[in-house]
Order: C-alpha cells, then structure tokens, then sequence
C-alpha cells in the first residue's frame, strides 16, 4: 500500500513539475510573442508617423510651389509692363526727335523734346530705384 501511495505521490510531483515547466514554457513564450508583437506596433506607428511627416512636407511643398508660380506669372507681367513703358517712351523720344531733325543740326532742341527726355530720365532712374517688382512711373 505504501509503495501506491509513494508512486501516486511520485505521479502527482511529477506531473506537478510538468505542469510547471509547461506554465513556464508557456509564459515565457507568451511573454517572446507580447514583445514582437509590441515592437512590432511600434515599428509601425513610428512608420506612420515618419509617413505622416513626409506628407505634411509634400503638401506644403505643393503650396510653395503654387505661391512660386503666382509670383513668376506677376514678375512676368511686371517685365512685360516694363518693356512696353519702355517701347512707348522710345517711340515718344524718336518721334520728338524727327519733327526736330532739322533744328539739330546746329545742336538746336526742341523745348518739348528737353522736356519729354527730362521726364524718361527721371522715370528711369524711379524704375531703378525701385526694382523691377515696384509699378512703373506713369508718362506725363
């Protein structure tokens, strides 16, 4: 009857240790599979955010070049005004300057033309002073 009981017992110790070595089998790889899967979630949340950023960089890279454009169209309308302020002062001048052709011989200027030619200096020297952005001095 002992030897029952001390084999009884000898299962249930045995089986005690099984069932412990199995419980800390499981934890243990409870715990391996817990970690990856953390580290993991973070590895992907770390991504997002990284992905988040690099949009947010996009979108505001879509914006400056937008503002980029706007200003190049309103330059080149600045130019584009320039130059026909320019055309039409040299068409002014060079007609002056034929109605007189004659008187110039003696180095003799018209009032008009002196006048007209005082006043493309002085829009000249505005329109340089003030940079090709600044709109241009209305003829008088």
């Amino acid at each position: 009857m002992i030897n029952r009981i001390v084999i009884a017992l000898s299962a249930l110790v045995g089986l005690g240790i099984a069932l412990a070595v199995t419980w800390l089998l499981a934890a243990s790889t409870a715990y391996d599979l817990g970690y990856a899967e953390g580290k993991a979630a973070a590895a992907e949340a770390c991504q997002q955010a990284q992905l988040d950023a690099l949009e947010g960089v996009i979108d505001s890279t879509k914006g400056l070049i937008a503002d980029a454009n706007a200003a190049s169209q309103e330059l080149g309308k600045t130019i584009s005004a320039r130059r026909q302020a320019d055309a039409q002062t040299t068409k002014e001048i060079r007609h002056a300057l034929a109605t007189t052709a004659t008187q110039r011989a003696g180095c003799v200027f018209d009032a008009g033309v002196m006048q007209q030619l005082d006043d493309a200096r002085r829009r000249a020297a505005e329109a340089a002073a003030g940079g090709v952005r600044t709109s241009m001095p209305a003829a008088r």
